[in-house]
């Protein structure tokens, strides 16, 4: 059954809100979280806000991180309705995910590149292949990745990852680090492991803005905060790698291309 407010006045100016957005923003495909970062953003007080009756909008305003505990339903009408292409927003796909270049450079590139984000798959994967880089996302490295990093690794190979900044994703890079430590053959060559992004020195200087995230008082909040108090960032807080796409220059595929010449 069809959703009655499908097509109410609210939700065909709240739906164009979201198509302009999106447009303004200038990706082909994008995060949701990426287009909420670019809409905090903005500057422009546009935000339409419904009234007290149903249909009705009354004021607009700067958009604000409270509203994007909606921006899903809004996108999702935007596209029912045709004001955003369907595949505009990209997904996290469960499970595994690596991508081996078409050319042979792998085999002698000493660089791989590993996220716990499978939903920038798509756009990180052009980059790594012009650079002949292997792609790999998981959210936890599992025994079958760790020994075809193994067979792949050239001497001094280095792994470079990138994970959200938050209580469940901050020690992404040392937990793959301490499994390729543990799981390591007496024939495979040492592999050298580091945070690429997000790190605190990286949300201080590009001023990448943290977003509210669910705690609760474990021992990976206390780990968490620890690492975050000589930066004066709130543990409360997340710093997410969609953010890259609203405030690096070329969104989170200029960051990756940047970082992989670098190295």
């Amino acid at each position: 059954m069809a959703d009655p407010f499908m097509y109410s006045e609210v939700d065909r100016t709240k739906s164009r809100w979201v198509a302009k957005v999106f447009q303004e923003f200038g990706r082909p495909k994008t995060t949701l979280r990426a287009l909420f970062y670019y809409a905090l953003s903005r500057e422009e007080s546009d935000y339409p806000i419904c009234g007290g009756f149903v249909g009705e909008i009354r004021i607009t305003r700067p958009y604000q991180e409270s509203d994007g505990e909606k921006l899903a339903k809004w996108a999702g009408k935007a596209q029912s309705q045709g004001f955003l292409p369907a595949d505009a927003l990209l997904k996290e796909e469960p499970g595994d995910h690596i991508f081996l270049p078409e050319t042979r450079l792998y085999r002698t590139n000493k660089l791989e590149l590993w996220l716990n984000r499978s939903v920038f798959n798509s756009l990180l994967e052009p980059v790594c292949s012009r650079h002949g880089i292997v792609l790999v996302s998981t959210v936890r490295p599992t025994q079958k990745l760790l020994q075809q990093l193994f067979e792949r690794a050239a001497s001094q190979t280095t792994v470079l990852c990138l994970s959200d900044l938050s209580e469940e994703s901050f020690s992404f890079a040392g937990n793959l680090a301490a499994a390729i430590a543990d799981a390591r053959p007496s024939w495979a060559p040492e592999i050298r492991v580091l945070q690429a992004a997000l790190t605190p020195e990286q949300v201080l200087q590009w001023k990448i803005p943290m977003a509210l995230q669910r705690t609760d008082k474990s021992e990976a909040q206390k780990k968490y905060k620890k690492y975050l108090q000589a930066y004066k960032l709130s543990h409360h807080k997340i710093a997410e790698l969609d953010a890259l796409e609203a405030c690096y220059p070329r969104g989170i595929a200029g960051f990756c291309e940047d970082l992989l010449v670098r190295y």
